[in-house]
Parts: C-alpha cells; structure tokens; sequence
C-alpha cells in the first residue's frame, strides 16, 4: 500500500442490512472491528431492506404501476387527489423505535457516546417515479413530499439534533440523468423523468426538500447507482457525473444546510486511475467525501481500490460500502467491517 494514500479514519455505513432487527444490526455495528463508525443506521430491516418497496401501500392502487399490481380500472375520471389519499410514509414511526433501541445501547456503553444515529431517507421523487404511472407523477409528488416532510419534522422533534444524521438516498435521480445523457437505456420508461429541464428539476426537489432539516442535524447525500441483484442499473462510466452532481447539490443546498458528506459509488472492478480522474475537479467545501469501495471479502481488491482513488482524488476520503447491504448475507457484512478494519490500520 502506498503512502501516499488518501483516506481517513471514518468508516460509513449506508443504510440496509440483512439482520434481523436494529438491536441486532446496531450491536453488530458499534462493535465491529473499526473504532471509526460516527454514525450507525438501524439497519432499515424487515420489510425495509429492499429499499422504497414497502412504501408501495401508501400509495392509491389505482394510480400504481400495473408491474406494481397497480389497478387502473378502480380509477375514477376526473378524481382530484388530495393529502387524505396518501397514507402517512411511516419513516418516522421506524426511525424513532430503532432509535429507542440506539439510545437504550448508547446508555448501556455498546454504542460509543458520540455516536449519532442515522435515519437514510429517499425522495419523493424516487418513489413517485418509482410506483406511480407517469401521468399523475406531478400530481402525486407534491403530496406524498407533505408526507414525508411531516415525518423528517417529528423525528427531529424527538431526536436530539446532536444525536442526528440524515442521509437522503438518490437512486432514482442519477437514473434520470443518465437516461437523460443517453447511457441508460429505458424502453419501459422507469427511469425516466417526468419534467425538464432534468438536472434543474432535481437540484429544485433535492433544495425544498432540505429546508425542513433542522440546524444541527448532519446532512448527507448518497448518489446511488443501484443494487438489484448486485448490479447497478448501468454502470458508472467514471466519477464524472457522480463529481458534477456533488458540487451542484453542495451549491445549491448549501444556503439552507450545510452538507456533511457525500458518499459515491466505486464498482468493483474499477481499480483504474481512469475512473477516478474526474475527482480532481471536486469542489465540495468542507463536505467530507466517502468512496464506496469496499466489497466484500474482497480486500485485495479494496486496496486497489484504494490506491488508484488516492493518485486521483484531491481530498481526503473516507470508506463506506458502494451500496446498503440488505441484499448482502450477515458473514459477507462481516467482511465489509473486517476489511474496513484491516486497511484502516495500514
């Protein structure tokens, strides 16, 4: 290892895992072999490791996609869709019991007493664009964004800000993009957006939706490429698009809140220096930068990883998975917090 290496002691976990519970995923985490884990998810188990797919009954069947099960023949003509046809998203009901169990284990010593707790949140976007057929996208949106809002405002009612991080989850967002740059291929129209022009739309959302978390609370964005079945739903073509959506986001966030991270998504078998050359044009202030590149039991490959990331990258980076780990089994999240243990000590 050369070094020169570039990454610094944190390590983050980005949201899902396959454990049974968050007392077991918690437990798990605080104690694994890295000292540096600041900030500890609840795992987002149960029905919640496969991502946005348990929102799908809040939504108005009616209005969901026929791949969904949706059922456009209950769909009445003319129907004028209210706040009172979305059900409440539930965020904040999981949030505040895991964290119950994150403060029970924080008081008992498991969990370090710095630690925060991290609540990973989508967009509304995401899973509009996710569930809903296109036509009534820009009629829902707004609704289910009330929702969602009026959860991130209870957790933050009883969640110490200095005890808080929230991640905001943006799959569906590069989707767009590079739907829009013509590198995903989207003849089911999925992914693509429902208004233009796309990045403006987006960076609007991502802004609106900022400005109800609270001063205190940590801010981070994870610029997801997607983990069904273990692939992206393309593959990054290098850190280009990642590094322009990370500065523009920090910009246009900033001047409602601060952003404490960024975290990017690095495939496994790009250990080339060509990947990560555009990180030289980062410009993010004082966010920190997390590279997801480790995988797991592969830390030669990490390492490698490692290497190419640190001739490239102008900043210090820290470590993180490319991706949450509930499609992961538990031994192979073992190895992600082995392997982050082994190259964090040299």
């Amino acid at each position: 290892m050369p070094t020169n290496r570039k990454i610094t002691p944190e390590f983050l976990l980005i949201g899902s895992s396959p454990f049974k519970s968050a007392e077991e995923f918690i437990s798990t985490a605080a104690q694994n072999p890295s000292p540096h884990l600041i900030r500890i998810p609840d795992g987002e188990t149960s029905h919640r490791s496969n991502f946005i797919a348990w929102q799908h009954s809040r939504l108005p069947i009616e209005l969901i996609q026929p791949r969904w099960g949706g059922q456009p023949s209950l769909r009445a003509s003319g129907k004028k869709y209210t706040l009172a046809d979305i059900e409440p998203v539930g965020y904040d009901d999981e949030a505040l019991a895991s964290y119950a169990t994150f403060r029970e284990l924080k008081a008992s010593g498991v969990v370090p007493p710095d630690t925060r707790f991290q609540v990973c949140l989508p967009t509304p976007l995401g899973v509009v664009r996710g569930f809903i057929v296109t036509e009534f996208c820009s009629a829902v949106e707004p609704l289910y964004e009330e929702r969602l809002v009026d959860a991130i405002q209870r957790i933050q009612e009883q969640i110490p800000a200095s005890e808080l991080c929230i991640q905001i989850d943006l799959p569906f967002e590069m989707a767009m993009l590079e739907v829009d740059r013509g590198r995903l291929q989207d003849p089911d129209s999925y992914w693509e957006a429902y208004f233009s022009p796309v990045k403006q739309g987006i960076l609007e959302r991502i802004t609106r939706l900022v400005r109800a978390i609270k001063p205190g609370v940590e801010l981070g964005f994870h610029l997801c490429y997607g983990d069904f079945a273990h692939a992206h739903f393309v593959e990054p073509g290098s850190t280009d698009l990642l590094v322009e959506m990370a500065n523009e986001i920090v910009k246009a966030v900033s001047p409602a809140h601060q952003v404490k991270y960024v975290h990017m998504p690095v495939p496994k078998a790009r250990d080339d220096e060509e990947y990560f050359e555009p990180l030289r044009g980062l410009a993010i202030g004082d966010a920190q930068l997390f590279l997801g590149l480790i995988h797991p039991n592969d830390e030669a490959g990490t390492r490698r990883r490692i290497e190419a990331a640190s001739k490239a990258c102008p900043v210090m980076f820290g470590l993180a998975t490319e991706c949450g780990l509930g499609r992961a089994t538990v031994k192979e999240v073992n190895s992600v917090f082995e392997i982050a243990a082994a190259v964090l000590k040299g």
